[in-house]
Order: structure tokens, then sequence, then C-alpha cells
């Protein structure tokens, strides 16, 4: 489905400063002119400006007009969840490598969470859904079905997890990230025994529901496995090129920008 005008431009925005061609403190050009500029109306590109600023990724500055913020130190969840929405912007090796590192640690952090809250309070906040919905990737296996549907019921798996840890923010970044979980998920099905994981990941469910469970050497023992598992994914994503890059304009009329320079 074609996004509004409004957030086709804000996608170009997102892209440039990701791909470092807008950089921290660069100015945008007065509303009148960046607009004719980009080919759109002004209503439109105030509706983008407003977005971004949300995002506090980019700031009115009194007498100096709209300067790019720093990313690094300002964006939030908002912010990736809006890159992983673009499809015209190739994310880079280096990001997808630090998203996986990311999940390895987050994943392992929110089972510790759900079992040690049910071990206090008797309480499961997924009630028996990871099981479930386990049980339905054995059947998708041996049904042949495609990695992209496998993918999917696994990250829903992950998803179930991080309800149960009943953590705001683990299920706040667990959203914000489920795309990019998505794309990786997919590539590191390509390349290992998805059964072979299956099998492992129910036996973990049966050791979290055990009473008396010893939580951090369950943890400590999941920490190992995934980083064994998605050695081949690493290994992967470390031959493709580290920066981001723009195959094409978010934006979508006849101007394809990509770059700040076609609008010198």
């Amino acid at each position: 489905m074609t996004k509004i005008l409004p957030d086709q431009v804000a996608d170009l925005i997102i892209s440039l400063i990701f791909i470092r061609d807008l950089k921290s403190g660069d100015k945008l050009p007065p509303e009148r002119k960046f607009a004719e500029q980009l080919g759109v109306d002004r209503t439109s590109l105030r509706m983008a400006l407003r977005t971004l600023g949300r995002m506090n990724i980019i700031h009115s500055v009194q007498g100096s007009g709209i300067r790019i913020g720093d990313i690094e130190q300002d964006a939030g969840l908002d912010f990736l969840d809006n890159l992983y929405r673009i499809p015209e912007l190739e994310l880079g090796g280096r990001l997808l490598i630090s998203g996986l590192e990311m999940f390895n640690q987050a994943v392992p952090m929110g089972m510790r969470l759900a079992v040690l809250r049910r071990l206090e309070t008797g309480l499961s906040a997924e009630n028996g859904r990871t099981a479930s919905l386990v049980k339905e990737m054995y059947i998708a296996v041996n049904r042949g079905v495609d990695l992209k549907t496998l993918a999917r019921l696994e990250v829903d798996v992950t998803d179930s997890l991080m309800a149960a840890s009943d953590n705001l923010v683990l299920k706040a970044s667990s959203t914000s990230s489920r795309r990019i979980r998505l794309l990786l998920t997919e590539k590191l099905f390509e390349l290992i025994d998805v059964k072979a994981h299956l099998n492992h990941q129910h036996k973990l469910l049966q050791t979290a529901r055990e009473e008396g469970v010893d939580v951090e050497l369950m943890i400590s023992n999941y920490l190992d496995y995934m980083s064994k598992l998605t050695q081949p994914l690493r290994q992967h994503l470390a031959t493709l090129p580290p920066e981001p890059r723009l195959i094409s304009s978010p934006l979508k009329n006849d101007l394809n920008i990509t770059s700040m320079k076609q609008l010198l």
C-alpha cells in the first residue's frame, strides 16, 4: 500500500539522516524552498517535519531554522521502527549485527523475568501461548511451510516471551523491532536446522516451567545457545556492506531524490 505524502517525505528525510547525507547540526532549507525542491506542498512537508520533531531527530532553533539532531544521542525506538519500515533503504551490515547482538541478549532477559515472575507470584502472563506457538511451528515444519511463515511464528514466540516478562520497556522494544527480527529470523532459518532449533525451544520451555528451576543457570545456557545458533547469521551479515544505502527515493515522484545534493 502506498504511503501518504507526509509519510513519504518523513521517510526520505529519515533515510538521508541515517545514511549521513544529512548530518547532525545541518540546517534544512526554509520551508517554502524545501517544499519546492522536494516537489511537495508545504502542508505535507510541515506534517512530515512535525513527525520528525516528535522523534527528536530535528530541532527548531530560534533564529536559525530547523537543524538535524544527533540520532546516536537523541533517537528512540520510534526512529528505529520507522527505519525498518522503509523498503527503499538498505540498513547495512553494521546495524543488522548490532540488532542481532541486542536480540540475543533481550530474549533470554525476557525469559528470565517471565520465569522469576511466575516463581514469585504463581502467575504467568503468557498462559501457555508460547508452548502453543512452538507446537504450531512443529506442525508447520512438518508440512514444509515456507521460511517466511516459520520466521513469523518464531517472532511470535519471542513476542510471547516478552509479554510474559510483564516489563513495559521490553514489550515496547519487542514491538518496535518486530520487522527487523522478521528479516533476521528468515535469513537465520535459511542457515540452520529449524527442527533441531524447535526441539531445543521445546526443552527450554519445559525447563522454565519446572518448580525449583535454577533460573540463572538456565539463562546462562540459553545465552550460550543463542550465540552459537546465530553464528552462521553473524558470518553472513559480516559479508554485507557495513554502511546503509538508499536504493531509491521513498518520495514517489519524478524527482527520485536520494541525496540532498540533488536539491542544490
